[in-house]
């Protein structure tokens, strides 16, 4: 049965996939970079199972999301389904680094942990390329130095290794390929609120938790602006002029 209207502020939340108390406040800062979406048209990179696409067209944006695995399209076709968006959205299988679109096609894009699984330059420049002048392209990239992410990737992921998690460096890396750059960095020590949504099932206390310890995470980097390259997660944002 479709989702209602009247459970839809809930719902967008539920959209953000992962962990949408850490996605929250990333999509609360890039949002208002895609002001007026009605209209606009939307490329996702490494849609998965959709959900930003349908919360970017539930927004009145024409959305495009691609994926190099096709089970994770007919996931997205059932989310879009689910909002009531088809007819805003499509799907493709494509590879990001190689983008089957003319140039100046996107007035945004937009990805999620996807750029880590590629060649940083490369999906750039084919970014910049389908992006219209005056567009933007939002990254949302794992970064590499945050010491117990890193642990976990070590002790629990085998295949982080293959991977190019984000640098400071890496960051201004993609921004080189577009013609301006701002990026914001999250989570430092609010990563550890995951002990008690895992560990420990009182979910007051990680709530609260996690509140303090973002709190305490902007004024560490609003003071120590160095501490940025240990954080978690970057969410890149690149203009074309």
């Amino acid at each position: 049965m479709p989702v209602s209207d009247t459970s839809r502020d809930t719902l967008d939340k539920t959209l953000l996939l992962w962990w949408e108390d850490f996605y929250l406040p990333i999509f609360e800062y890039i949002l208002p970079k895609m002001p007026q979406l009605a209209g606009k048209k939307v490329l996702e990179l490494g849609t998965g199972t959709g959900g930003t696409a349908t919360l970017l067209a539930k927004r009145g944006a024409s959305v495009v999301g691609i994926d190099l695995l096709p089970f994770r399209l007919t996931e997205a076709k059932a989310r879009s389904a689910e909002y009531n968006v088809t007819e805003s959205v499509e799907f493709a299988l494509m590879d990001a680094m190689h983008l089957a679109f003319p140039d100046n096609t996107f007035d945004f894009i937009i990805s999620k942990s996807v750029l880590v699984f590629t060649a940083h330059t490369q999906t750039a420049k084919e970014c910049y390329r389908v992006l219209k002048p005056g567009g933007k392209a939002i990254f949302i990239e794992n970064m590499r130095h945050h010491p117990a992410v890193w642990f976990y990737r070590k002790a629990f992921l085998k295949y982080s290794g293959k991977l190019h998690y984000f640098s400071l460096h890496d960051v201004k890396t993609v921004g080189a390929e577009f013609d301006g750059l701002e990026h914001r960095e999250f989570h430092l020590s609010a990563v550890s609120a995951l002990f008690w949504q895992k560990c420990i099932s009182i979910s007051l206390f990680y709530k609260w938790t996690f509140r303090i310890l973002k709190a305490i995470d902007t004024a560490l980097l609003k003071c120590l602006p160095f501490l940025k390259r240990f954080c978690w997660i970057t969410a890149i944002i690149c203009h074309k002029d």
